[in-house]
This record gives C-alpha cells, structure tokens and sequence, in this order.
C-alpha cells in the first residue's frame, strides 16, 4: 500500500506529456472569514490516504487508472480518474481521462446490501433463499469432502470451474481455477461461455483477435462501426472517434437501430436485421465492377489467386500434383503461363504475378490434366449473380447509391471495421464477418496504422500465467523455463521450417488442448444440460442442414476432431461446480430454464465464490465472500487496446469475513489434503492417465510457503513478466506503486499476443498485422494466407465456400419480433445495476426498447409491464416505447440482473442457446480446437418473439 498522499491533478505541458501539479497547491492568503458552508464541504472531503485503484473487470478493453481515497473513517469514500496517461504518439491524442460513471461511483458496492461478508451455508431448497452463516473452516470442510466424494464416485472432471472472465481480476482468473486445475478436474472455456468470438474474423486469418490500441483509432478516415454501438459500450476511448472527425474522418454506423452512436455520425445506414452479409458483398461486387479494388494486396494477402479444381470446386493441391503436402497449393503465373507454388513461407509476391482470373490447365501425378481457374473467378462470378447493390437491396433495405458510396470510400480511405462481438452471436456471424474482411481484403486495409478489423485480445502479461504454475521462485527459474519453451519451438520448426512462431504457438496449443483441463463447453452442455433436444429443432437451426444435427455431432467425434477435450464425459455425471466472480444462471443462453431443471438435480455441491450476493449465487449451496475491489492487490486485462500493465491496490482491508481468492484457494487445498489424509484417499488417475496426489496441494500453491501473501504473488508476476519480455527490464510491483500502470515493451509468449504481427513502438500507436504486410509474414490459416474460400466439406455441402447471405433461423419458434440484445454475462454493467446512482440514471428498473408503430399495434404503452415469450419461455419487462427501434425490432440492453425481473425470469430464459453446427468442424488446417479460438459457441442475436400484454394473458388463462 503506498504512503499517504496529497491528491494530484494531471494537466498538458508543452510537449503533450501528462504532467503533475507540485503539491499540495496552496490557496491565496484570505482576506474573509470562511462560511460555515465552506468549512462543512472541506470536513466533507477530507482523506487520511489514498491508493491507485481500477476495475479489474470485463469492461474490456477497461485498464482505466484511477486514485481511490480513504477517508479518516478508514472507509473509502470516493475514486477519481487520475488522468495521467502519457501521449505516445505525437499529434495523436492520449488516452485521458479514462473512466466512466460507473467507475466514479464503484465504491458504493462495497458497503452495498447485497454484499456477501461472511460465509454462508444453504438452510432451505436451493432458490429458497433460506442461509446460515457458518464458519470458513466449516464451509471449507464440507466443500473439500464434496470434492473428494466426487473424485471418488465420478472421477475428478465430475469437479468443474465454469470459465469465465475473471470479475475479480488476476486473482479471480488464476486462483479461481487454481484448485480444479491441481486435481485434474474441468474448466469450461471463457470464449464459449461469454461468446465473445468472432468466428469470421477467425475462418479468415486463422485468429480471431486483431486488436489495434485505442489511439489508432484516431488515424482512421473511414471508421465503419459495424455491429457495434461505441458511445455506450466504449465510454473511456470514444473520444478517438470524436477527434478523428475533428481530423476529417468520416463515421458511418451500420445497425438495425438508431443506436446512441448513430447521432454522432456522419451516415447512418439501417439495415435489415442479419442481413450484413448481404450488404458487405454488395460492396465487394461494386470494388471489383468498378476496378477500384487493390489488386497487388488481394494477390499478396489472400487466398484469392490460389487455383481451385474446376471439376470438384476444390483447391488443387501438391498431394494431387506430385505427391507432395496436402497444405501446398498452386497459383498460375501469368509472368511464366505456368502453374507453380505458391510459397508457404511468404507472402512476397517475388517475380512472380499470380493470374486473378482464367481458365488453366494443371498436370496430375497420375498423368491426366485437370482445369484449374481461382478462387477470384468463382468470387466475381457470384458476387456479380446474386449481389449487385440492386439485387442486395431486396434482401438488406440498402439503397444501391448507398451501397455504391460506401464501397467507394472504403477502396479510397484508411478503413476500420471497428466491431463489436455483437455479430459473432448472430447464428450466421461468421458469415457476416467473413464478408466484411472481405472489404478490408479487397481495398488493401489491414496491416497498417487506422485500418483492419476489431476483436479483442489479452496477454503481455505472461508472467500471471507462469509464476503461479513454476517449481520454485526465481526469476532464473522462468529463464530456464523459457529455454526449454524455444527448445520445444525448434523441435516443430525442425518437421516444418515454415513454421513462424505464431503457428508454432497456436500448434502446441492445438496439441496441449487433447490433454483436457480447459475444453470447449458445448459437449457438457450436450451431455448433462439438455440442449441436444434444442440443438436438434431443425427450424431454430440452419434449415438448409443436409443432415440432423446429431448426425454432424456424432461425425465431429467419431473423425478425432474434439479428442481429449469432452469433459465430463458422456457417462461421467457433474457432481461439483465452482462460480468465481460470474453468473452463470445469468449468462448461459437459456438460464434457468435449462440448467435448474437438467444440470442442478445432477450436482451435490455448488459454490459461489463472490462478494455479492447473484441470481446464481441464490441458487448455490455455498456462498464464499470474496474481497471486493479496492480490497486486494490485483491486475487488469492486459490487452493491446490499451498497451498498459494496470495495477489495482490494496486501498482498504477485506471487509467483514472476507477474504482474497488467493487466500481462499490456498485454504481450500490445505482442507482437501487434511481431509483426503484422514479418508485415506490421496492418490489416483485421471481420465487422461495423469496421475494426481492429494497430498502437499497448498505447497505447490505457494511455491512451499514462498507465496505467503497476495503481495510476494504479484512481485513474482510481475518480475517474470519483464524476463519474459512484457514489461521493462527491473519493473517490480514497487514500481508498479509510483506511477499505476507500465507500458508494454514485447508480446512476450502468449499465442493471442504475438497474434497481433507487429512490432510494439515506444512512440507509436499499434496497429496489427504489420508484420503481414511490411514483413511478408505467412498467416496461421491452412493456406498460409487471409482464407476467403473454405473447401472442407462441410462447408461445401453448406455452401457457404465463400460468405453468403443466409436468413436467421427462427430461434425459439415462428414469432414476429427479433430481440436483437443479449450478451447475458455478469459484466461491470450488471455488477452495478443495483448501485442506486447508477440506478438513477435510467427508469431504475428493466426495460425493454420497443418500435412507437408496434406498441400501437399491441396496445401497449410506454412503461407498460408486458409478457415477452416464445416456445423456450417468458419473461416481463417494462416498454420504453421509441421511434429510434426499427418495427419487429426488441432491444434489451445488457446489465440488469435475473433477480430485478418478475419471477427471476430474464432474457436468458427466452434465448435458446443455439450453437451453428459448422462449429463443430474440423481436421482443417486452422479449424482445429485450442483454447479460446475456434468452437462452437451458444447464440443470443435475433431470437424470436412476441409480446402480449399482461391483462389479455391473465384473462386467456382465467
């Protein structure tokens, strides 16, 4: 905890740099007396120490650094953005002031009444909200003998940790896992529970997560906020949108609705509800009708000159032409007038010029020939029969000349697709993405400073991952470590050396994740929470399915794609599951609907870890008090958004019977070897062969008591993420103290890092895939480049080789209305909408956005309570009735949790939860398993509904 100290307010100097203010600033002698008034307000604000605070939340990209003050009551009264930020490029603005009204006013959730402060044991049925306090040696007695029981009975992945995006920062997301991890138990991966995915972006570069730092934004001329409402869900970093227009760039919003960004911009272009795809190839047929595409980055960048079978509507490969790679293929040279490799290695294009277009013949290994055209031909050909701008039109509502504008801009200007991860929760996002990196694709705009698509990323701080999990302290340690890493990297370079790091990481992660441990989550939910009935509806599916669904299921399986990674198996029951700072009855697409009735009979024990009382913890059996923020040393997310390792402080003590998940985990492990010591069962094998040892649990915690407090934990964090290349040389958590944050010097080890290809500038803001198109750097896909035409047959017998329009499924049944929000996840929006200021800045209640023409229509009015329902449930939510939501349109924003609605019943209860059946594809190149990256994930976009009004149902009823 830092020394008290005089608060400071940072302000511009000459050169841009954030500078302090001497301190403290004395006041001008007085020539009056003070008003009693005066004096009041000063007594009021007065503070005994302050310490650097956030928000180590999934606000993301959040990291905004804030001082929080402790008054003389020992209790902190209130936080300030500290606003001092440095400007890292010249004439590019910096990233102050950082922060939004929910941060100014975080510090009422610590004395808030929902609160948890002592343990608490379920003294009724489950929901009943019946409790006694207990005691944590108690609580962790019983937990520890409901683990082993469950070890015992079902083996130890029956013991599970829902994935989730650690509210509670580095402690939640590390310790929150720490114990399930030791005994060889399971935990759901993040991405699918959340679905934050963008699964486009993913089928096009084999990753899914370009991230340029928020100040890039600035150097765009063309910000296309596509899929994405900033001025609500970017409040810190907005302003780069608003000083880009002072610098003369151009905003267009692109959504259903006139959303709270549409005002600020410069076009506003509705459309259809899931209909993108419809209107981004409408644009790619104009930039090549118009040549006015950038044909020297399509031949360098994209799959799009390679050659495809004219016969098959595959790609020609070296297995057909000479017995070589299945992962070879062809271009044809118009320089030579002959087929030849396309190199694996670069993407230079050398002295070669790959033709775009033709008709070509290429020689077989068994002597025959074979016509071979591009993937470019068969692009061109079906953009221009099925999406001209005025054929488009009838399927998005997008005039031509709007269509005809906007791809003339795009093929002219620094463009953004500045995205959200809305799309990627629509039953057809991928094919929404894959159309607009389709865009960018054509008119050359990624790889450069205000170009490219946004998705999200996180890593620079390997050391959070490391220190934990080393064999001993020391920072020669995670050097020693390190080397056998590169050993490790030279061996898969050794069988490929085309191999760049970057798929040499995203290679042993497709290998590690056979292992199990983290596993995609959509086989539990399968298996042991009832969604194969949902999942086969064939009209909430892809109506065009060849097959049932199960039939694709059963084929992913049985061809190896998901090996090591269904867990808990078919016959294994769930017995146990730990909720660490998240909801899962809220986030999880179908909510209580599905899981109380098929996963809750099924569990013996269920623990929420926490410090306030949720939807889920009210359905738990234990409830542990965790610190609150503001309570405990932590980190933020560390991203490339914002390029800063943000520290959080220890302001004030645990309050109450509190205690940090750190120290929790530790205590946890010592009451498992205690109690599987005195049961005589310490010992056995998991499901994968991996023998596990009950015995000295806590010593590898704590490195053998190395790690005696929260403190020493994050030093070593911190001191082996600058030997791994993230932070500067001699950053220690003292150093983190003086200033809040440090900049990031290197991506270090982490696959999603290093996945942005571009080298990190001091004085410079970051823009991915730098190194793509300045170093000719090969990407992680299967055909080594930006991959429009996807030739696995599944996606063939979809058709959907290239991104095509498809209508929405009818999730939830054949009803007029589309709720078109969701984004079910416990977030810093929902974590305050039980704080009353922020409850006053609204109708401090549920609502639910409604078209003027359709509440006329039903009969309903503004505030008016209604039924919203389909055939997976109902809720009721209050109308705000506007003529800003398109007609058949329903919006609910995300934040407010089960428990505000009527019967708990919130918007989960009406969504399906379905997952897109290609997401189970696999055995093809990068669309392969590994963490975080390409799965199936639940969608929540565009589900189905109706509404009626409460009387007229009461009255069908009576």
């Amino acid at each position: 905890m830092p020394p008290t100290k005089t608060p400071v307010r940072a302000r511009r100097n000459g050169n841009g740099k954030a500078a302090v203010a001497p301190s403290p600033v004395r006041a001008r002698p007085r020539t009056t007396t003070p008003q009693p008034s005066e004096e009041a307000y000063r007594e009021r604000i007065k503070w005994s120490k302050w310490a650097w605070g956030s928000h180590c939340v999934d606000c993301y990209p959040s990291n905004c650094p804030f001082r929080v003050y402790v008054g003389k009551d020992g209790e902190v009264w209130r936080e300030e953005q500290s606003g001092t930020y440095d400007t890292v490029e010249k004439g590019v603005p910096d990233f102050n002031p950082a922060g939004c009204q929910k941060g100014v006013t975080w510090h009422k959730l610590l004395t808030g009444k929902e609160r948890v402060l002592k343990p608490l044991k379920r003294a009724g049925e489950r929901g009943s909200g019946k409790w006694k306090e207990i005691s944590w040696d108690q609580a962790l007695t019983e937990i520890a003998d409901h683990i082993i029981d469950a070890i015992e009975e079902q083996g130890p992945e029956s013991v599970i940790r829902i994935g989730e995006p650690a509210e509670g920062g580095t402690q939640s997301l590390i310790y929150g896992s720490a114990i399930v991890n030791q005994i060889g138990g399971t935990v759901t991966d993040v991405q699918a529970e959340i679905n934050d995915f963008s699964p486009g972006i993913y089928v096009t570069f084999g990753k899914f997560d370009p991230a340029a730092s928020c100040d890039d934004w600035f150097h765009t001329d063309l910000m296309l906020c596509w899929q994405i409402n900033p001025a609500y869900t970017s409040i810190p970093w907005y302003h780069f949108i608003a000083e880009g227009r002072y610098r003369g760039a151009e905003v267009v919003v692109v959504a259903p609705d006139f959303n709270p960004t549409a005002p600020h911009a410069d076009m506003f272009v509705p459309v259809r509800i899931g209909t993108d795809v419809a209107l981004a190839n409408a644009m790619c047929q104009v930039i090549i009708e118009e040549d006015i595409a950038d044909w020297k980055f399509v031949r360098e960048q994209t799959d799009l000159p390679l050659l495809v079978r004219v016969d098959n509507e595959r790609f020609l490969r070296g297995s057909e032409v000479d017995g070589g790679r299945e992962d070879q293929f062809y271009w044809f040279d118009e320089k030579t007038q002959s087929v030849v490799e396309a190199p694996r290695g670069t993407l230079a294009l050398g002295k070669r010029k790959p033709a775009l277009e033709g008709v070509f013949k290429a020689k077989l290994k068994d002597g025959t020939t074979v016509k071979v055209t591009t993937a470019f031909a068969l692009l061109k050909k079906m953009l221009n029969r099925d999406y001209t701008p005025e054929k488009a039109q009838k399927i998005s509502g997008v005039s031509p000349d709007v269509v005809r504008t906007l791809a003339r801009k795009a093929a002219t200007k620094r463009t953004r697709m500045l995205m959200g991860w809305n799309s990627g929760k629509y039953y057809h996002g991928d094919l929404m993405e894959r159309s607009m990196m389709l865009v960018l694709g054509l008119t050359g705009n990624w790889g450069k400073k205000g170009t490219g698509a946004r998705s999200w990323a996180v890593g620079m701080f390997d050391g959070q991952f490391f220190a934990p999990n080393k064999p001993a302290p020391g920072q020669e340690i995670t050097a020693a470590a390190m080397a056998g890493r590169d050993a490790m990297m030279d061996a898969l370079r050794a069988e490929d050396p085309t191999l760049t790091e970057e798929m040499i990481g995203h290679e042993m992660a497709y290998r590690g994740a056979a292992m199990g441990g983290t596993v995609p989550p959509a086989f539990f939910w399968y298996y042991h929470c009832g969604y194969k009935e949902i999942w086969n509806k064939k009209t909430w599916g892809d109506v065009g399915m060849k097959r049932t669904f199960d039939q694709y299921f059963e084929e992913a399986l049985a061809k190896g794609w998901f090996t090591g990674t269904v867990q808990p198996a078919a016959t294994q029951e769930p017995r146990v599951i730990f909720e660490v700072g998240s909801n899962l009855l809220r986030r999880t697409r179908g909510g209580q609907n599905m899981l109380i009735k098929n996963l809750w009979p099924k569990l013996s024990c269920i623990i929420t870890i926490d410090w306030r009382m949720n939807t889920t913890a009210m359905w738990s059996d234990y409830v542990l008090p965790a610190a609150h923020h503001y309570e405990k040393p932590n980190f933020c997310y560390s991203t490339p958004h914002i390029m800063h390792l943000t520290f959080s402080d220890r302001a004030v003590p645990p309050r109450g019977d509190s205690k940090e998940e750190f120290e929790i985990a530790v205590l946890l492990a010592k009451k498992i070897e205690e109690r599987a010591k005195k049961r005589k069962f310490t010992q056995y094998t998991d499901a994968h062969g991996i023998p596990h040892n009950l015995e000295g649990m806590s010593d590898r915690l704590t490195l053998n008591g190395y790690y005696d407090t929260s403190d020493k934990l994050m030093d070593e964090m911190v001191r082996d993420s600058a030997v791994m290349g993230n932070l500067p040389e001699g950053t220690t958590l003292d150093t983190m103290r003086e200033k809040g944050y440090v900049r990031f010097t290197g991506w270090g080890m982490s696959p999603m890092a290093i996945g942005q290809s571009s080298d990190i500038k001091e004085d410079e803001t970051h823009a991915p895939f730098r190194w793509h198109t300045e170093k000719k750097v090969p990407f992680p896909t299967l055909t080594r480049r930006a991959q429009f035409y996807i030739d696995h047959d599944w996606f063939m017998e979809a058709g959907e080789q290239f991104a095509v329009h498809k209508e929405t499924p009818a999730q939830g049944g054949d009803y007029p209305f589309h709720l078109t929000s969701g984004h079910p996840r416990w977030s810093i929006h929902s974590m305050n909408m039980t704080n009353k200021i922020i409850l006053n800045t609204h109708r401090g209640h549920p609502f639910c956005y409604i078209n003027t023409s359709d509440a006329e229509q039903r009969g309903v009015a503004d505030d008016e309570v209604v039924e919203l329902y389909n055939d997976m449930g109902k809720m009721k939510v209050a109308l705000r009735v506007t003529p800003s939501v398109r007609p058949g349109e329903l919006i609910i924003y995300n934040g407010f949790e089960p428990y505000q609605f009527d019967d708990w019943y919130d918007p989960a209860n009406v969504e399906p939860g379905m997952v897109k059946w290609l997401a189970f594809a696999g055995g093809y190149g990068h669309l392969r398993y590994r963490g975080i990256h390409w799965q199936p994930v639940p969608i929540d976009r565009a589900i189905r509904l109706d509404v009626r009004k409460i009387a007229e149902k009461e009255a069908v009823g009576a």
